[in-house]
């Protein structure tokens, strides 16, 4: 029967080998060594370095999508709270990919490496989206026709702005006041919110 705590030894060691050493450089040995356990232990919990490198990327992952479920579950206007969210995920994506140093040329692909390894943050992304504008609509402060094709819209929206934000190349020479306002005029003009209306 597994350890969980066993498990976060081998995913910790092998998370260090990769910003260090970089993914392709690591072996399973090194892995096994870095956490001050025998490889046959790493082989009980993980068939290869493909399976570790899916378990590192989880670990990061999870951290993320449970910061953005904070920022979801607050309580606040659901224009407000969209807006939140949008600035939250970039940041968290930057601090994530900054924190990770190395493993930005493996670990961050092509925005967060090949599809089958976000599949999950994905759907759960999407989900935290569709709960806000369904907020949204529900108050009638968003006028979408279907919260979930409005979801789909935005996240691949949010997907196509990683690569240049996390480069710091989207919005250079603006100043953090002008890019809120812009993209928050983006984001209201998807939804269907007036500020100016709202303000009245």
């Amino acid at each position: 029967m597994e350890n969980p705590k066993t498990r976060l030894q081998f995913i910790h060691a092998a998370k260090d080998l990769f910003v260090k050493k970089g993914y392709d450089e690591t072996t399973m040995i090194d892995i096994a060594e870095e956490a001050g356990l025998s490889r046959r232990t790493l082989y009980a919990y993980f068939e290869s370095k493909v399976e570790v490198f899916q378990a590192v990327i989880n670990s990061e992952v999870e951290k993320v999508l449970t910061q953005l479920s904070d920022i979801a579950n607050q309580n606040m206007p659901a224009q407000q709270k969209i807006v939140e969210f949008v600035f939250g995920y970039f940041r968290l994506i930057k601090e994530t990919v900054d924190r990770n140093g190395t493993l930005r040329s493996g670990f961050f692909r092509n925005s967060w490496g090949l599809e089958h390894f976000r599949k999950g943050f994905d759907v759960k992304q999407k989900q935290l989206l569709q709960d806000i504008i369904t907020e949204g609509k529900t108050s009638g402060a968003f006028d979408v026709v279907s919260v979930r094709r409005t979801a789909e819209i935005m996240h691949n929206c949010m997907r196509g702005f990683e690569a240049p934000y996390i480069r710091g190349k989207l919005w250079q020479g603006n100043t953090r006041e002008e890019i809120r306002f812009e993209a928050r005029r983006l984001i209201y003009g998807a939804l269907g919110y007036s500020e100016s209306k709202n303000n009245q």
